[in-house]
């Protein structure tokens, strides 16, 4: 059995940090930094750094980065091969199959498998990557049911479920606040209307009627930030609401100790893990979610956190609601067992666990 030291990866992604987009896959060189941890080395990789830009640029950035696969996958110095994001890498993983010596590991996301079409070249060289694949790394048990449902010849033995790097404990952690201060909610995540900010500010428009002396935190960035600051403004939200923009994530521990309650109101049906709402979590933050994708696997209602309608502002300000009619006592719970929800999700035991179940294909 091959230990730690000897185990060679080429890791092939299209996201990862540049100096220019810092959280541009960050998630990816998590993973890569927990397993050299372990001892696991990657002598040879082939990443896209930052985002791609213009559909021209982008064009002459994939080809680069097939050819750079290539070359690489052509060599001889790793034990196998793991790639972030299939949809993007199906062209080449069709030619990679046809030359493969090593073992091929290949880890989705969420959008690179719901907006795959099902049907025409894509999806039949898919499946036909799918059926040759040695391992397919999902990030929770929603997203399993799903791609199995979706490829219902893939053994579930070929699919291991592993939480997207998982959570850095030295950056998320409890905090003691000072008490008596305002209700603090917080929304933190890219701005897009999928990610639900229009229901998040609906609510909070109502909460205004029961608890006027509340106070908002939003940090992120996307194409909706513009409308996200006028409807704040017109809806006369924005006195109440500190709007950070993006922050990096070395302190949104800090932006999440702020908190009273984190709201997670993503509908998208990519959302495979909703890794801020466990980021929350592991700072002993209750969260209250959209009842669709990755965060029915780990929030427990009234014991960690509640589950809302989809797009319904009144059934998350009623969750909202029912979270401060409980006591002290019931909400010390409630963080305890945010606590302990998290310290599955760490990331140095996620590492451990990946690394056990790669090592089985050597």
């Amino acid at each position: 059995m091959q230990t730690p030291e000897k185990l060679h990866i080429l890791l092939i992604s299209n996201m990862f940090p540049s100096k220019k987009d810092p959280l541009f896959g960050i998630f990816v060189k998590n993973f890569k930094t927990k397993l050299e941890e372990l001892g696991v080395q990657f002598p040879s990789h082939a990443l896209i750094r930052g985002k791609s830009g213009n559909p021209f640029r982008k064009f002459f950035i994939y080809l680069l980065h097939y050819l750079r696969i290539l070359r690489a996958a052509l060599g001889s110095n790793y034990d196998l091969i793991y790639v972030h994001y299939l949809m993007h890498h199906i062209p080449i993983l069709w030619l990679l199959l046809t030359l493969k010596k090593k073992p091929l590991v290949v880890n989705v996301h969420g959008s690179d498998i719901v907006e795959l079409p099902t049907s025409g070249f894509l999806w039949s060289v898919s499946q036909s990557i799918m059926r040759k694949i040695d391992l397919l790394i999902v990030p929770t048990t929603y997203f399993q049911h799903l791609v199995i449902a979706r490829y219902p010849f893939l053994e579930q033995s070929k699919v291991f479920i592993s939480p997207s790097g998982g959570i850095d404990a030295k950056r998320f952690f409890p905090t003691t606040r000072e008490p008596g201060g305002p209700f603090v909610l917080g929304y933190v995540s890219r701005f897009i209307r999928e990610k639900g900010w229009e229901t998040f500010l609906d609510a909070l428009e109502l909460l205004l009627q029961s608890e006027p002396q509340y106070r908002a935190v939003i940090a992120g960035k996307g194409p909706d930030e513009e409308k996200i600051k006028k409807h704040l403004s017109e809806h006369k939200l924005g006195d109440r609401v500190d709007f950070l923009g993006l922050v990096p994530q070395k302190d949104l521990g800090q932006v999440y100790g702020r908190m009273d309650l984190f709201v997670f109101p993503s509908y998208r049906k990519a959302e495979s893990l909703g890794l801020t709402g466990l980021e929350a979590m592991a700072c002993g933050v209750p969260v209250v979610a959209c009842e669709s994708g990755g965060p029915m696997t780990y929030i427990r209602e009234k014991q960690n956190g509640y589950l809302f309608e989809p797009q319904n502002a009144k059934d998350l300000y009623q969750k909202i609601l029912q979270y401060r009619s409980i006591g002290s006592k019931e909400r010390e719970h409630m963080r305890r067992e945010c606590l302990e929800t998290a310290k599955y999700f760490d990331d140095a035991a996620v590492a451990k666990r990946l690394y056990k179940r790669l090592e089985q294909l050597i």
